[in-house]
């Protein structure tokens, strides 16, 4: 009881130290408090975020990484807990139960354990199964294809032509509020819509944007690797209408993913829309992140590569880039079905010598070429 009413105490003061301080202007707990300002030069975290272990009270917490972190705006990321009590979210706790699953199996049937490579691969692929069938495929797998260590993705977000006049406001707001969430999210950069606009106007689109020599048209004008198409269509013949995103890969000028939500009963709203885009842009950036990592050319001159894509797409200097002519279509000459692509014809190698910024880098030819404007480039493996 003692041990308890010492512990209450201790916290009352810790609280009323912390209004006097903030009360009297101190700028450090204010910014810890997330009161500060953003142009103060002060550290922005307590010493004790750096370490891994702390006292308190006599017990052991853990610096721990907050599973929210990247989906809640104002989430910390790190956490203390007590040392035993660590939270598993339930992605974790998915994986972990698979590998106990699988072990168990394995060792059943075989009499022996699972090396750790073997057993991590394993669930990978298993994990990577399910969470594709509930279109989440993106969050802890890339596959082999997305194997080759750079991250970043470059992507747009294009309000569909085809959306009727009427609901073209509606579009552009769900364009817009799916390009914004877009944009918080690690690992991708987001077009600008004055690039889109001028990204439509240089490559000259006809027909449908969801056309494969479009999808790659506009890849090449904006330098994205994925492109994801709003639509809005209408209420009609008592139906209440619906909200569409569809995710393109621009190397290949294929459809990755389509979501699809009705709207409302009197027609949809701005309200709607903008919850709409809120509740998917995870799974969307999830398939974008799935696209098999791919770059461009934007140039040649006086013998060096010039690229459309840089730090934030995950290159680094010294990086091994193919430049690569991508496969032809096949298609069964009875139902004209795309049945697949076969494979990249390598042209040569670039090593990456310099990167310009965010957006752009320099390599130099190792092999191959000449080399030119919108030629592909993959990572060598």
């Amino acid at each position: 009881m003692l041990k308890k009413l010492s512990l209450m105490l201790r916290l009352g003061l810790v609280l009323l130290v912390s209004v006097a301080l903030l009360s009297g202007g101190c700028t450090t707990v204010k910014k810890w408090a997330g009161m500060g300002s953003e142009d103060e030069d002060e550290e922005i975290a307590p010493p004790e975020a750096k370490q891994e272990t702390v006292m308190i009270d006599g017990k052991p917490y853990i610096r721990s990484k907050n599973p929210y972190w990247l989906t809640e705006p104002q989430a910390p990321e790190y956490l203390y807990v007590e040392k035993g009590t660590e939270f598993v979210g339930a992605q974790q706790m998915l994986i972990n139960s698979l590998a106990k699953s699988i072990t168990d199996q394995q060792a059943k049937a075989a009499g022996k354990t699972i090396p750790p490579d073997k057993l991590q691969e394993m669930v990978r692929t298993e994990v990577d199964r399910i969470l594709r069938e509930q279109g989440l495929g993106g969050f802890v797998s890339q596959g082999k294809e997305g194997a080759s260590g750079i991250v970043g993705r470059a992507v747009a977000v294009i309000p569909d032509l085809d959306t009727p006049r009427s609901s073209d406001g509606l579009n552009r707001t769900l364009a817009m509020a799916l390009g914004g969430a877009l944009g918080k999210t690690k690992d991708l950069k987001v077009s600008s819509p004055e690039a889109v606009q001028e990204a439509l106007r240089k490559a000259q689109v006809a027909g449908k944007l969801s056309l494969a020599s479009n999808i790659k048209a506009l890849g090449d004008a904006l330098g994205v690797q994925g492109i994801v198409l709003t639509g809005i269509m209408p209420p009609e013949g008592g139906a209440p209408g619906a909200m569409v995103l569809q995710v393109y890969n621009t190397f290949t000028g294929l459809q990755e993913d389509a979501i699809v939500a009705p709207g409302d009963a009197g027609g949809v709203k701005p309200e709607t829309v903008t919850k709409f885009a809120q509740d998917n842009y995870l799974r969307v950036a999830g398939n974008l992140s799935r696209i098999a990592w791919f770059g461009r050319v934007e140039f040649v001159k006086e013998g060096k590569v010039y690229l459309s894509l840089g730090q934030t797409s995950g290159l680094k200097v010294g990086d091994r880039l193919k430049v690569v002519e991508p496969g032809k279509e096949v298609v069964n000459p009875k139902t004209h079905s795309v049945l697949g692509y076969t494979s990249d014809i390598p042209q040569g190698e670039i090593k990456v010598t310099e990167l310009l910024g965010n957006s752009g880098a320099v390599g130099l030819a190792l092999n191959g070429g000449p080399f030119k404007t919108n030629d592909k480039v993959k990572a060598v493996k």
